[in-house]
């Protein structure tokens, strides 16, 4: 009987870990795609892929593929926890590369542990000499890499067909007339 109630609520946890982590993994199976779909958009952004893995048999990816997009990426899903299809949540990550949002942890940085050098100074700084226009096309890039709408419309908001009633203005209060000594004994019971 313990054991039934062990293995139901085993398995009741280990569900709801792989259905709310379902996301998360499917969205990093994605990244080498959605790399190559920005690269592809943009030619002539770095690739910054000339890092050397420390341990070449841990499972990483391989060094051509290990890209300032793809560490771009797994910040922002992974260390930002951001949307991948939100232009404002690609906006906040491109602001965290160019110090003008959170802070970014140089520990935490992909690639930080699994590489020879931690590429997280050089790729702010690959960030940083972009162009707004480049930095504009790299967005755009980003969104459409994982299916967003890159120009989002505006939410549409009706405009009022009946403007507000004024609201009448109200009277002054009166000044609270407070009981006075032994006021107290009106409250004592009959």
């Amino acid at each position: 009987m313990r054991k039934q109630i062990f293995l139901q609520g085993w398995l009741g946890i280990t569900a709801a870990f792989l259905l709310e982590a379902g996301p998360v993994y499917a969205q990093l199976r994605l990244i080498p795609d959605a790399a190559r779909r920005v690269y592809e958009a943009l030619p002539d952004l770095p690739l910054e892929n000339t890092y050397t893995p420390i341990n070449p048999n841990d499972g990483g990816p391989r060094p051509e593929e290990d890209t300032l997009v793809r560490r771009m990426m797994l910040y922002h899903l992974q260390v930002a926890g951001r949307s991948p299809t939100d232009r404002f949540d690609w906006q906040l990550t491109l602001a965290d590369y160019c110090d003008a949002n959170e802070p970014m942890v140089a520990q935490q940085y992909p690639g930080a542990n699994r590489l020879t050098v931690n590429p997280y100074t050089r790729d702010k700084a690959v960030v940083q000499s972009l162009s707004r226009q480049q930095r504009q096309a790299l967005l755009r890039a980003l969104v459409l890499a994982f299916g967003g709408d890159p120009d989002p419309k505006p939410l549409y908001i009706p405009p009022d067909l009946k403007a507000a009633p004024a609201l009448p203005t109200p009277e002054p209060m009166k000044p609270l007339l407070l009981p006075g000594r032994g006021g107290a004994d009106l409250l004592r019971p009959l």
